[in-house]
Order: structure tokens, then sequence, then C-alpha cells
């Protein structure tokens, strides 16, 4: 059925603290089966549940990264759950009119709801916590709808197939918090045109395909510490589902998706500056200095200050395998079981310039920011985090129920 070519990724991305690997990245929404054929009219209902542990992510040159580390203890992840609630309706409004072409193609329009859950553990609330970061987010995300058009349908022999046009728009209305490390919103507009096509090769194979072109908005209000970007590139989505009928009633499908940023994103901004001292051996990293070295071997402690940029990364992208079983019971409902994984990408990173402070203790147990400056526009090396700038290396469950109201 017609997924929105969001890339969602609907759960926003996280940083582990201007120190380490993003803690969480997107989720991908990929095509499923028979997902741009010319379905019955009526209306449909679905529920998705997408689950994820994700541990590692992949850094600007490829590597992946396993999040926190050496910040953290190892094992340390972002645990998170997206629930989809989908309404779909197929039909023709335009059936009995004169409106060229339309009168003669039906149309569909959909509307999507989210719900997320999403909590970082221990290690990594620990340290967000260093710069006034909220460790975890939850509640409704941004709301989506989207309407299209199908092509004719055409055979060759034992060959079957369609096209459709389509545009999706994501309206920013998720719950978002500038302090939070997670976020379920975006607080950015997308709009996306999209050419899908769905074909059968003996009634047997069948093959989904999209292209879709992603114009995203721009973000004035960057959550944690500035490291979303404030102007989002967009995006190009290619996706494609082959799916295999065993029975009338059971079917297995492998996907492959690929999506890439058109141009960099930029950060405009940055605001990092940590509300309790980081010690001798965490700014030198921060900083990018030789751990080994006697400046990073002392009691010493200090904040930073970030100078608000602008900066702007190499663009992102990520390319994904999906695996799936599907059982249709009596053509009304469809229950489906897929995994996907994460095989290659490209994340987010910018090179900020970083002001460091000795700290002085305040006769209070604690500690404020002194007027010694210990270096000054020093380049350290960031994460961009949310879902315009992380992309996930870790793997993520997706189940499915699709019920169609009045079946034929």
């Amino acid at each position: 059925m017609h997924r929105l070519r969001t890339v969602r990724r609907t759960f926003c991305t996280a940083a582990l603290l201007l120190l380490a690997a993003p803690a969480h990245a997107g989720i991908v929404f990929t095509p499923h089966l028979s997902e741009y054929g010319r379905l019955p009219p009526g209306q449909y209902t679905e529920a998705t549940l997408i689950l994820t542990e994700i541990e590692h992510i992949y850094d600007e040159n490829g590597d992946k990264i396993q999040i926190g580390q050496p910040f953290v203890s190892a094992g340390a992840s972002t645990d998170a759950s997206l629930a989809l609630l989908k309404y779909l309706w197929v039909g023709n409004v335009f059936r009995d009119t004169s409106v060229w072409y339309l009168k003669d193609h039906p149309q569909f329009c959909r509307v999507i709801g989210v719900l997320g859950y999403q909590q970082n553990t221990e290690q990594v609330g620990d340290r967000t916590r260093v710069f006034g970061a909220k460790a975890g987010g939850n509640g409704p995300g941004d709301a989506f709808g989207l309407c299209g058009v199908y092509g004719d349908e055409h055979r060759f022999g034992p060959l079957q197939f369609n096209g459709l046009l389509a545009t999706t728009v994501k309206a920013p209305v998720g719950r978002y918090d500038t302090d939070a490390v997670l976020n379920i919103g975006t607080n950015y507009w997308s709009v996306i045109p999209q050419f899908a096509f769905h074909s059968k090769l003996w009634g047997r194979l069948w093959i989904d395909g999209t292209f879709a072109y992603q114009f995203n908005g721009d973000n004035d209000k960057p959550s944690f510490l500035g490291l979303t970007p404030t102007d989002i590139a967009n995006w190009r989505n290619y996706e494609v589902n082959v799916a295999w009928k065993f029975t009338e009633h059971w079917f297995f499908d492998v996907g492959y998706g690929y999506r890439e940023s058109v141009g960099p994103n930029r950060y405009e901004k940055v605001n990092i500056s940590n509300e309790e001292p980081v010690n001798a051996e965490d700014n030198c990293i921060l900083l990018g200095i030789d751990r080994n070295g006697p400046e990073c071997n002392s009691t010493n402690r200090f904040f930073v200050q970030s100078k608000p940029g602008p900066y702007e990364d190499k663009g992102i992208d990520g390319t994904l395998l999906t695996a799936g079983i599907y059982y249709i019971y009596r053509t009304s409902s469809v229950f489906q079981i897929r995994v996907a994984q994460p095989i290659a990408g490209h994340g987010s990173q910018i090179t900020a310039l970083l002001d460091v402070y000795n700290a002085v203790p305040d006769n209070n147990g604690g500690y404020t920011r002194g007027n010694t400056t210990v270096a000054v526009d020093r380049p350290s090396k960031q994460y961009g985090v949310q879902e315009a700038a992380a992309v996930s290396a870790s793997p993520f469950l997706e189940l499915r129920f699709v019920y169609l109201f009045w079946a034929p």
C-alpha cells in the first residue's frame, strides 16, 4: 500500500552529547507486498509497529560506530518503538464527470498518524544530562497526508503492470522539545512527489518500485544543542521490493532501499555548552588532542562554548535490505512480519569551533565557568542528529496488520 516516502526515520535521532555518536537514527519505510498495485475500491485501515535497539550508526566516512564510545560503557543504546495508524481510501470521485484522465482512473488518499516511545539507556542518559539535555522522548509524531492517481493497467503475455503518481505532505505537529536528545516530531514541513510501479509475472513474481524526491523545509528551532540541521537538504529515495507467491495465502519478499541527501545539511544555531564541567580527558577527546599527552592527565575541569556557525556536513545516505513473510486471509486482511538491516551509509558530521574555559569551584560543591580561556576557536568534530542527519546501522523489526472494511 502506498506508503509515504519520507524515509522517516520517524524517530528523530539523538547524539551522545557532543562527544559521541548519535544515539538514534531514523527508520525507513520501504515498499511492501503489492504496494503500488491497483487496489479494489474501499476503505482500508492499517496498524504497524516498528521496534529497534540502536547500538550503531554510520559516520561521515561510512564506518560503523558504536554509540557513546569512549564516553559510556559498551552496550549503550537507544530503545525505540513506533506505532503507525493509517486510513486509506480508494475510489473515483471524478467517475461521473468530464474531467480528463481522472474520470477513467481511480484515485487514492491516505492519512497516517504516529505514536512513538524512545528511551536512552542509563549510560547515555547520564552523559546527556551533563549538557542539560533530556534523555528520552515519547508522544504523538508528525502527521502525513497523501493523495495520488493510478495509471492504466497493461498486459504483455505473462506480464501485468501499472504505474501511479502521488504526493505526500508531512505536517510538523509531533511532540518536539529543543532541550531533548530524542524527539518524535521533526519541526519542519516536507513535500514528497513520487512515481511508482507495480508488476506481476506469471501471477507469482510481484515487483514494486518507486522513486521519490523529498523537499524539506527549514527548522528554525534546532534541538539538542543546535546539532539538528536548520537548513535541511532535500532527499532522493529509491526503493524496490520483490515478492514470491507460494500459495493463495503465503508470500515472501525481499526489498532494497536507498536514500541520499541532495547536497549538505547546514547548521546555523549550534549552541554547545555544558552545565556540568567535563574532566581533562574528555576535554582532550572533544578537542582532538592526544589522550596520552600530559595536558590530558590532570584533575582540571572545563566548560565549553561553541560558535553558532554556520556549519555544513558532507550530506548523508543509507542503504537498507529487508525480508518479510505475509499471510493473506480472505483477501480482506494482511498479516506481515519483516526484518530490516542497514548495510551501508554515511552520517552527518560537522567541525564546530569551541572556546574552552577553566571550571572554578563555587564553594557549594559545584563549579562555575571561569574567565580564563584555555582555547579559542578550537575545531571539534560533532555528529549531526535527528532523522535528517543521523543514519542508523542497527536492524529493526516491523509488525503489520492491514484490514479492508467492505471486502469485494
